[in-house]
This record gives C-alpha cells, structure tokens and sequence, in this order.
C-alpha cells in the first residue's frame, strides 16, 4: 500500500473546494485537483473513494451538523407545540439556520447550487422531506378533525406544495450574495407569509 504524505488530504480539500466552487461537482477535474495539489490522480483516489467522496469531505462537517440540528430543532417545536408553548416564533429557528449558512458560506454554496450529480444534490427537498414527516407525526394529535384531513387531498397537496416552495426559497439571500442583515428581514416576511398562509389552508 502506498505510503500517505501528511498534509496530503488536508491540501487536496482545500483545492478541491475551490474547484468545486468554479466549475461545481460535475465540472471539477480531479486531474485537475491534483496538480493544484501538487500530488497526482492516483493520491486522489488513494484517499477518496471517487470524486463525490471528495465533495462530500469539502462540505463536512458543515453538512452533517447542519441536518443533525435541523432535526432536533423539528421535534424541540412540536413538543413545545403539544404543550402549547409557542413563545419562540418560528422565524427565530430559521434566522438561526440562515446565521449558520452565512457562517459556513462556500459549503452552502456547494450543497445549493453546485452539487447537481451527489447526493447532495436535493439538499432543500430533504429539508422539506424532514419537515412534512415530522409533521405528519404530529398531526393525529393537534388536529381534532384529522380523519377529515386525512380525506381532504386538496390540503395534503396544499401543505406539500407549500412546504416544498418554502424551502426552495429560504436560502435564496445567500445565493445571490445579499447581506446578512438584509437575509434576516427577508426570512422573517418569508417564515411569517409561509406561516399565515398555512394555517389559513388548513382550517
């Protein structure tokens, strides 16, 4: 087995997330990597599997502790919502998130809209995906005329539809480069639209 140079890794992430960047996953040349690296293509795949394998280690841990938070954050909600406890607004978990975006920006922007081709590729369907489970859970339990809803297909539609636009939308600020302070405002009018126009579908 061929001997790993320390440092190796850590310098073919750092070119590869700027490859990445310009040419996104489908366009990044490994040859290409490798020679900014100052390696060979042989030590790319000495390391990564293949060329996902290499973005999915840009975009880590980024990627994981976002989800991993996403989803405790879903069930902290609905537990407080079973509780009657709606002292947090719901824009106050999306701010968090958009705070965190902004932190790790270029990861972002890799899973956003420079990932066609991963597994990464369908990174706010899965947020949505998260979402509607979760709420689905939920429902029985708030909704006093759950066997009517479970009937009515027009408001299944209606919240998946929705939900699923929602997402598509809320990281649409740091997309297209727009100040932190400004994306802040955006996802309060977005989170409080998205809100009000659900809970007037569902009644």
């Amino acid at each position: 087995m061929p001997q790993r140079i320390i440092g190796v890794s850590k310098r073919l992430i750092e070119v590869a997330k700027k490859e990445f960047l310009e040419n996104g996953f489908e366009g990044a040349s490994i040859r290409t990597i490798a020679r900014e690296a100052q390696t060979s293509p042989r030590a790319v795949y000495t390391r990564f599997e293949n060329k996902e394998e290499l973005f999915a280690a840009v975009i880590e841990p980024v990627y994981s502790d976002f989800i991993k938070m996403f989803k405790n954050d879903k069930i902290i909600y609905w537990e407080r919502a079973r509780q009657k406890d709606f002292s947090t607004n719901p824009e106050d978990f999306y701010l968090r998130y958009l705070d965190y975006a902004y932190q790790h920006k270029e990861q972002f922007f890799l899973v956003l809209k420079q990932s066609k081709g991963t597994r990464f590729e369908n990174f706010t369907q899965y947020l949505c995906e998260i979402d509607l489970a979760e709420l689905n859970k939920q429902l029985p339990q708030l909704l006093e005329n759950f066997k009517q809803y479970q009937k009515d297909q027009s408001t299944k539609l209606f919240l998946s539809t929705i939900t699923y636009s929602f997402y598509d939308a809320l990281f649409a600020p740091l997309v297209h480069g727009v100040e932190l302070e400004v994306a802040k405002a955006y996802i309060t009018k977005l989170t409080r639209f998205y809100n009000d126009g659900i809970l007037a579908g569902i009644k």
